[in-house]
Parts: C-alpha cells; sequence; structure tokens
C-alpha cells in the first residue's frame, strides 16, 4: 500500500514540476494541427497527451483532422496544412524518394500492430487466390501490409488476389455479405471478427509470425511526421509535442490497459467498451516504451518497403529520423523525476 501511494505522489510531482515549467500559462496557446488516417489505438500516447491535458501545458492548441490515407497524411504535411502527421514508417520513405524532405521525430510501436483475417471457408492464405480482398487504398499502409501478407502465403500480390478498398468499420458486413475474402484485422475490429469466428490467417503481435512475415523482431509501423521547413522555423512547437507526447508514454506505461482504455474510449465512439480495451490490451504489446528508432526498425521498414514495391531503393535512415526532440524530453523526463525524488 505504501508503494502504491509512493507511485502516485511522484506521478502528480512529476505533473506538478512539467505543468510548473512548460509554460501554458500563456494567455495564447501556439494552434497546430494533426493529420491521421483514422483513429487508431497504436498511437495512443498521442491521444493521451491530448486526453491528460499535457499539450495544453505545453503551450499548444492541438486540432486532429483525419484523412483518407496516409499519402493524404504525408500531402498535408508537405504544404503545411498540418504540422504534424500520424502515419506509416514506409510512406516517410517514400516520400522522401520523392525528393521531399521531412523527418519522423518517434515511433508509437515497436512491433508492427496488425493481423489479417479471412473468411470462415478460407483454410490458408493460399485460398485466397483469385479472391477480392480488402487491402485498403493503392499507396496506404493497408496496402503495403496486405501484400506482404499476400506474398508471405506464396501468392504474387500484382497477379494472384484483387485489392479492394473498403471503409474501416464495415470489415464485418464486407465478410458477411461475401465482398470479400479477407480483411485487415485493425484494432477493435480484429476483436470483434474472431470473437464471431472468422479466421486469423496472420497475427503480428506473435513475435514468431511477425518474424516470418517481416524477416525482423521489431519494425516501427507507427511515426509522427513533420516537415523539414516546419522543423527549422518552429523548433520550439516540435519540443513541445515531443515533450507532452513523452508524458503520454509514461503515463501509459505506468498504467493497465484498463485505465488506459478508460482515458481514450471517448476518441472511439460507437465501440463496444470490453473489444476496445481488449483492443487495448492487444496493442499494448507491440507499442513502444520511450519512442525511438533503432537501426535494426530502420533496416525493417526498408526492407519491407522494397520487397512490396513501395520504395524503388533504399533510403539512409538518417535521411528520414530526427530523435533529437525525442533525446531532450527524456532528459527532461529523467530531470523531473530526479527532482520529485
Amino acid at each position: 500500500m505504501c508503494s502504491l501511494k509512493r507511485g502516485f505522489t511522484l506521478f502528480v510531482a512529476i505533473s506538478l514540476v512539467f505543468s510548473a515549467t512548460a509554460g501554458y500559462a500563456s494567455p495564447k496557446l501556439e494552434k497546430v494541427v494533426i493529420v491521421q488516417p483514422n483513429y487508431l489505438v497504436p498511437w495512443l500516447p498521442i491521444y493521451l497527451a491530448d486526453r491528460l491535458g499535457y499539450f495544453t501545458d505545453e503551450g499548444l492548441d492541438v486540432t486532429f483532422t483525419t484523412v483518407m490515407g496516409g499519402h493524404n497524411v504525408r500531402a498535408a504535411v508537405i504544404k503545411g496544412d498540418a504540422q504534424f502527421g500520424l502515419t506509416g514508417y514506409e510512406q516517410v520513405l517514400n516520400t522522401f524518394e520523392q525528393g521531399k524532405s521531412t523527418k519522423m521525430i518517434m515511433t508509437t510501436t515497436l512491433k508492427h500492430p496488425w493481423s489479417y483475417i479471412s473468411a470462415k471457408d478460407i483454410k490458408s492464405i493460399a485460398d485466397l487466390k483469385g479472391k477480392k480482398i480488402d487491402g485498403g487504398l493503392e499507396a496506404s499502409s493497408y496496402r503495403s501490409f496486405a501484400r506482404a501478407v499476400v506474398k508471405f502465403g506464396g501468392l504474387d500480390p500484382d497477379k494472384d488476389v484483387f485489392f479492394v478498398n473498403i471503409p474501416r468499420g464495415s470489415e464485418l458486413a464486407a465478410l458477411e455479405k461475401g465482398e470479400v475474402s479477407g480483411v485487415l484485422g485493425i484494432d477493435h475490429m480484429k476483436i470483434e471478427l474472431l470473437n464471431r469466428g472468422y479466421r486469423l490467417l496472420v497475427d503480428m503481435t506473435d513475435p514468431v509470425q511477425h518474424k516470418k512475415v517481416i524477416g525482423y523482431d521489431v519494425y516501427p509501423l507507427f511515426v509522427v511526421m513533420v516537415n523539414d521547413d516546419y522543423i527549422a522555423k518552429h523548433s520550439e512547437n516540435v519540443q513541445k509535442f515531443t515533450n507532452a507526447v513523452v508524458r503520454g508514454m509514461y503515463w501509459q506505461n505506468s498504467h493497465s490497459a484498463n485505465e488506459v482504455a478508460e482515458k481514450v474510449l471517448p476518441l472511439f465512439p460507437n465501440i463496444d467498451k470490453a473489444i476496445f480495451t481488449e483492443s487495448v490490451r492487444h496493442n499494448l504489446k507491440v507499442l513502444s516504451k520511450d519512442g525511438f528508432f533503432s537501426e535494426e526498425g530502420h533496416k525493417a521498414a526498408e526492407k519491407f518497403g522494397l520487397e512490396v514495391k513501395f520504395i524503388k531503393n533504399p533510403v539512409a535512415q538518417v535521411n528520414v529520423v530526427d530523435d533529437s526532440f525525442l533525446k531532450k524530453a527524456h532528459a527532461k523526463m529523467k530531470k523531473t523525476k530526479e527532482v520529485t525524488k
């Protein structure tokens, strides 16, 4: 009981110190836009930073906007319509290959979090040959993963299947109506479909399958993308954003799946609480605890991008990653914890 009290006291003290030093008392908050393809559980620490008031503590007035597909996320960041883009690692590699200069400032995933689920009469990936399957939009991270799954099953994604894009949230209906024979198992939909008896073909939260599909133990799929021009002109805002999200990570790491789900559930309306909580529990197994990139993670994303033909040539990690803001944010957290001891 005493240790719980000490832990709670430490968390409160850290929050107070951050609030006191972040400059949030300024009468004018800096407006920034976060663009995303959808509300997705693997971006939990960013949503926690918002729900817990950490962005406000840092002096940021954050607005989330949703667009269709990762390619539209990066377009918004490049054009300056949004300051921070929530997207996939391979999207940033592709952006660099197209001559656009952006950086990933953090990842929220240590491993690839998705799965692929089929109709009940499909026994294996090979049985998808000649079938229509859910692959998301072309040039999206959804499509990259769907192609990787098909290739893992020994099929040619360019010849053996027909990819279609179905709206997220309609996976169950599409399977029930026979419109597709396989769907992306993402977030709560994975739990919903498995509860109804649909077949799990690939589960990336399984370390063995992850290694077989990707070829590596790690894959930092979910990243935050920022335009190089914005970094140069508004580095203080990038640092404030990073500080807030790192605080969200610390909160996430110190709380249960039930507590995390309870905090962000309002952002996911119309989803059963029990199913959503189970989705959070599944995702926590693959989320990053600190946001840092690794050389292995970059190699995994690069190999993945090349194999699914999302990029044509290797891309050096230094050209797409800037972890300087992350290092400062963690140093601030470490200093705060030392002060409160």
